[in-house]
């Protein structure tokens, strides 16, 4: 197993899809390279012919409809050394892959995340998401004690096989703290590097995502979190004691 996996969940992004698929096969053209785009449980737009003409493994959904579910089911079917999961919807550079993945071929580290909060980052999202996400970020890095500036954005690269061993709940895009946290609590001396992106607005379509239900299933996770990152701290503990 080498290369990459390039995993995009996908709810109704057709048209995005026409214009970031070539230049995904473009820039890593001269990898070994997968896409795999996971689609709705049924189909609802042409994504699937789209993957067709651009040389893609089209993967339904498993589970549900939920964006946790497309997660697990892209994690599922990756088969590269390292996985990239990006937004379909034209806000992630695929160029960014590259640096991602010079950054770890090094060997110096665990994860890439794409920051936008890192120096030389940036977004153009609204004001009021702005303001959101940074609450959301210092609240988590607080919470958690994680030591990165953007713990929220979902466009990282990650080593697969530590990828499979996480067991993962979240339905909604609070899978994407849910994967930091358990990735940092089960190894202490994870490493993780920031690479500063720019998040750009979303090409086409419409925004899959309700405020309200997106601030509530924030609050919820972080409950829930830090009860399972608690559990995981006792379990090492006792496998350390044991020793």
């Amino acid at each position: 197993m080498n290369g990459i996996s390039v995993v995009l969940p996908a709810y109704m992004e057709e048209e995005n899809l026409k214009a970031i698929l070539p230049k995904i096969r473009e820039y890593l053209k001269e990898k070994d390279f997968e896409i795999i785009i996971v689609d709705t449980q049924q189909p609802m737009d042409n994504t699937k012919l789209v993957c067709e003409e651009n040389g893609c493994r089209y993967l339904p959904r498993t589970g549900g409809e939920y964006y946790g579910d497309a997660i697990r089911t892209g994690i599922d079917g990756a088969k590269k050394e390292y996985t990239v999961i990006m937004d379909a919807d034209g806000s992630h550079d695929p160029m960014d892959i590259l640096r991602f993945y010079e950054e770890m071929e090094s060997g110096k580290w665990d994860l890439i995340i794409g920051s936008r909060y890192c120096k030389g980052g940036n977004t153009c999202n609204t004001w009021i998401l702005r303001a959101m996400s940074r609450v959301l970020n210092m609240v988590y890095k607080l919470a958690f004690r994680l030591s990165v500036e953007d713990v929220s954005d979902s466009f990282r690269m990650y080593k697969t096989s530590q990828l499979k061993k996480l067991e993962l709940h979240c339905q909604n895009f609070d899978i994407v703290e849910e994967i930091l946290i358990l990735l940092t609590t089960y190894n202490k001396e994870f490493r993780i590097k920031e690479v500063p992106i720019v998040f750009n607005k979303r090409a086409a379509g419409k925004s899959k995502r309700n405020l309200l239900k997106y601030i509530f299933s924030y609050l919820t996770t972080m409950r829930t979190l830090l009860k399972r990152q608690s559990a995981a701290k006792k379990e090492i503990s006792e496998k350390n004691n044991e020793k």
